[in-house]
Order: C-alpha cells, then structure tokens, then sequence
C-alpha cells in the first residue's frame, strides 16, 4: 500500500547513495589520464577499468532483481554501500592492476545491487501523486554525480592524488551506509524468489510490463553517452557548452518527472523521442550552431525520468519492480557500451549527417518497441 506522504528525507538520502554508485564510474572516467599514468604497465587495457562495472551489469542485471528481492531490498542496499566503500578504500592502496580488476568487478556487483534497490525503496517511500516527481529525480542521478564528481576532483587530486579521490569515495560510501542503517526499516522485508539465470531472463523479457521500462530506456543510453563524446568533436564545441550539455539533461529528466504526474510513463518516453528526432534534424540543419544541441539534451532526457517511472507505474509489488530495475540496469549498461563506438564509426564514415540520422533511427525503434510493448500490456 501507497503512503500518503511521500518520506523525502529518505528519497534525497537514497538519491544520494546512487550519486555514490555513480561515482564508482565517475571517479575512473574523469581520472583517466591520472590512471594511465598511474597504471602504464596496463597500456591500452586501461580505459577497461572504466567498463567493467558495466559489463557486470551486463552478465547480471536480469537476476539482480531477483537476488535483491531474496535478501531484502534494505538489507542488499546496505550491504552493497559497505561492501563498495571498502572495496574503493583498498583502491586508495593503488594495488597491483591485476588486484586492482578484481576489486573493479566486486564494485561492478555493489554498483548493480545499489541502483536496483535504491529506486525500488524510492518507489515504495513515494505517494501516489509523488512518484512521478521521485522517480525522475531518481533518473537524473548520474548525471548529478558526474557532475559533482567532476567539480570535486581537482581538489582531490591536488590534495593527494589517486588515493586521496578512492579515499573519499570509500568514505562517504561507508558514511551512506551508516545513515540508511538507521533510516530504512530495520525487519528483513524479504520474498523468497528462487534465482534462476536463464529463467530470470526469461521472466523479464516476456513480460511486457517488466520489459517496458527498459524497452525504451536501451535506446536513450546508445544515445547519451555517444553524443557526448562524438558532438563536441563534430561541432568544435567550446569547453562551457561541453559543460552545459550534462546540466541541461539534468533539467530535463527533472522536467519529465513532473511532466509525468500528467503524462502516463510510455507515452512521455514517445513523445520524448519523437522530440528528439525533430530535434536531431535541427542539429543537422543549424550545424555549427549550438543552441539546437540544448534542446536535443533537453528533450532526449526527458526519456529516463519516464522509464524509470514506468518501473511502479505497471508493477506493483517490490518483488516486480527490482526485477524491472534489473531489466533497466541490465539494458542500460547494453546501450551505453555499445553506443559509443557506433557513433564514432559513423561519424568518421558519415560525418554529423550520419550521426543525426542514426540518433534518428535509434529513436523511431524506440517509439515502435514503447508502443509494441504497451500494447501487450493487459
């Protein structure tokens, strides 16, 4: 049952535990010049370090869902800031590379379990009327932390290099933990699902209801990612818009979950997307202006706030919802590792005209499988 006031000092709290998980991919991707130096034994293997947090969501995001469900939403949700806390402190040692992977895949298994059962405790802590507004303030917790991570960095790194920015991050992670100890109810609220790898897959991708919130959001994270790396070079952006483009996105995912206190998830994600093609046009036809790319990252990014409130909007229970949590992580980490490089290769074959059209493309198969999938739904 739906409370009647939404409890917003633990949805800030569980928004700020997912800026902590978020950091574990910001604080190699904005140090990475750092961590070759660091690290030159590891050569071209290096900028890997990055992936693998996403590629264990990847292999297990489908049953991610399901093994938060068997332990306990609370109880995984802190387990997974402790253990991530202390596996950046053993970072901070700066470990031989072959350790140093090791510990960069039990983070990937923190990283998974935290962005699984924050937005499914967000979920269950929001009214009925709230959680729209939750839930697209949930969705815009990357590109919040990248953004705090990014302004945090230089200090740290000034302060003590490498070991000062893992330090910080083990500690503020341990430090979360502490504070949802005491703030999340403290029985084991549990369902005893049996974890099946193949069946899990099963579940969630023939269950439309499961399936649509990350129907739609695979295609928004082929897009993100890419563009932000590909349309800075394509339009010799200078440093303050390269800048602005994350902050903007920030704004619109905000927008969208308020837009979806009016607007039912699965139509917002079409309209976003259809937005986004109009707006891809634009920045093909405006090129080199750069006002159309503020649109394009304002409307594109109304797509997570929507997805993400697709997740309680046609699940009900907890147990439903951490396996659509896991379908969304699982399809996310597919498209942002795969996005980057078919933008890159496009855009050397093709130039800016190539990109635009095939955000174009991307968007069209999201619409076609948001509309496919709702149309299953009974």
């Amino acid at each position: 049952m739906a409370p009647q006031k939404t409890n917003w000092l633990l949805v800030f709290s569980l928004l700020l535990a997912g800026l902590f998980a978020a950091a574990q991919f910001g604080k190699l991707t904005l140090t990475l010049p750092v961590l070759r130096d660091t690290y030159p034994e590891g050569g071209a293997f290096v900028p890997v370090l990055i992936s693998i947090v996403g590629m264990v969501g990847i292999v297990l995001g489908a049953v991610a869902g399901s093994v938060v469900a068997r332990i306990g939403v609370a109880r995984a949700l802190t387990f997974a800031l402790f253990a991530g806390g202390a596996l950046s402190l053993l970072e901070a040692s700066l470990p031989h590379i072959s350790l140093f992977v090791a510990l960069r895949v039990a983070e990937g298994l923190s990283h998974l379990a935290i962005v699984v059962a924050a937005p499914t405790l967000m979920a269950s802590v929001a009214s009925d009327k709230d959680r729209s507004v939750v839930m697209g303030i949930w969705a815009s917790f990357f590109g919040i932390s990248m953004a705090l991570t990014a302004a945090i960095l230089p200090s740290l790194l000034a302060l003590g290099g490498l070991s000062a920015v893992f330090l910080a991050h083990g500690v503020g992670m341990l430090a979360m933990g502490l504070a949802l100890l005491v703030l999340l109810p403290r029985e084991r609220i549990a369902t005893p699902v049996p974890i099946s790898y193949p069946a899990e897959h099963h579940i969630i991708y023939s269950t439309p209801r499961l399936l649509i919130p990350g129907g739609g959001f695979v295609w928004y994270t082929i897009l993100y990612i890419a563009l932000l790396a590909v349309l800075p070079v394509a339009l010799d952006l200078p440093v303050w818009a390269i800048t602005a483009l994350p902050l903007i996105s920030i704004g619109g995912t905000l927008v969208g979950g308020v837009l979806g206190k009016r607007v039912v998830p699965d139509q917002l994600v079409i309209v976003g997307f259809a937005l986004t093609i109009a707006a891809s046009g634009l920045v093909y036809v405006a090129s080199p202006a750069i006002w159309p790319l503020f649109a394009l990252f304002f409307v594109m990014a109304l797509n997570p706030a929507a997805s993400f409130a697709a997740i309680p909007y046609f699940n009900d229970n907890a147990t439903d919802r951490a396996r659509a949590t896991g379908g969304i992580a699982q399809l996310g980490n597919v498209g942002t590792t795969t996005g980057t490089p078919l933008f890159v290769i496009t855009f050397d074959q093709a130039g800016l005209g190539g990109v635009c059209l095939l955000m174009a493309v991307f968007c069209a198969i999201g619409i076609v499988c948001t509309a496919l999938l709702r149309a299953r739904i009974k």
